[in-house]
């Protein structure tokens, strides 16, 4: 049993119908249901009596329910009575970040952060968008800079930061790299390098090229944008990265080419929802704190 489904049954319970519920708590339906049906499956009762349009809750529910609310509370409680021991000034933080979030000028969020609040432990993690979101949901991290779109089956709070157009990068004597822009069907015929830990680029690179009519062939996963930077001056293939990302990636020997079709990157800041509690201090304090760090920032 976790935290977060007694928190799911307090809401299908307060709203008595499971489509209102999962729009106070901002989960989709169906993850709702999957999770109170767990919850279920894990005490071995039914604890809601389905109609169409409502629910209500069964004798067991009754029972289950005035245990929850106490459960919940009590941990609301604690959390607030360690918070009144954890200031501005010190405690630990977790931050999560995706690779070559450097490039975007987000390293030096944090590392403000660190210089202005020398007092809290900052540990940082970079992993995939994918992983962080699992990390936020599972509280391992209480805050992390992440790309969308992404599925939506994740309790978070997102808010967006900046944008990015995505553009090919190859070596500088391929024959595309003086065109002013290409066309991705141009590209039915190139091998592929792909940031193996960009799953959404991935994915949104094979959409619209199987839109342009061929399935891209990728000959190479990396884990890492630097890693990539030998074999593209070595003419092994093209790739595909977001302008902001690639302006700062590329040297003499490669070259930036715009794309005629559309392609956006989006990355943002992201914290996991406190339904029935407020987010730690240090997670609201690094949160306002990014956000006026970006609106000073030039654009």
């Amino acid at each position: 049993m976790e935290i977060h489904q007694l928190e799911y049954f307090l809401a299908v319970e307060k709203y008595k119908n499971f489509s209102a519920a999962s729009l106070e708590i901002s989960i989709s339906q169906s993850t709702l249901s999957q999770q109170i049906k767990k919850l279920e499956e894990e005490l071995g009762v039914k604890l809601f009596v389905r109609h169409p349009r409502s629910v209500r809750l069964t004798p067991a529910g009754e029972e289950f329910l005035v245990h929850a609310r106490t459960i919940v509370a009590e941990i609301k409680q604690s959390l607030e009575t360690v918070q009144k021991y954890t200031n501005f000034d010190k405690g630990n933080f977790k931050i999560g970040a995706f690779p070559h979030a450097e490039y975007l000028g987000l390293s030096k969020i944090i590392i403000d952060f660190i210089r202005c609040y020398p007092g809290i432990h900052v540990e940082v993690h970079s992993a995939s968008t994918d992983d962080l979101l699992k990390e936020l949901r599972e509280k391992k991290i209480q805050a992390a800079f992440i790309n969308s779109p992404f599925t939506g089956d994740y309790d978070i709070d997102f808010k967006p930061l900046m944008s990015d157009r995505v553009v090919m990068v190859v070596s500088a004597s391929h024959p595309l790299a003086k065109e002013e822009s290409v066309d991705l069907r141009d590209l039915s015929q190139e091998n592929f390098l792909m940031v193996k830990t960009s799953p959404w680029l991935r994915n949104a690179l094979l959409h619209v090229c199987s839109e342009a009519g061929f399935q891209p062939k990728i000959i190479l996963d990396c884990s890492h944008v630097e890693t990539m930077r030998g074999f593209l001056e070595e003419g092994l293939g093209v790739t595909l990265l977001g302008s902001r990302v690639a302006q700062r990636f590329v040297n003499s020997k490669t070259s930036i080419v715009p794309i005629k079709q559309v392609l956006e990157r989006h990355s943002g800041l992201a914290i996991p929802k406190y339904p029935f509690s407020k987010p730690p201090l240090a997670t609201n304090l690094f949160r306002k704190f990014t956000l006026d760090a970006l609106s000073k920032a030039p654009k």
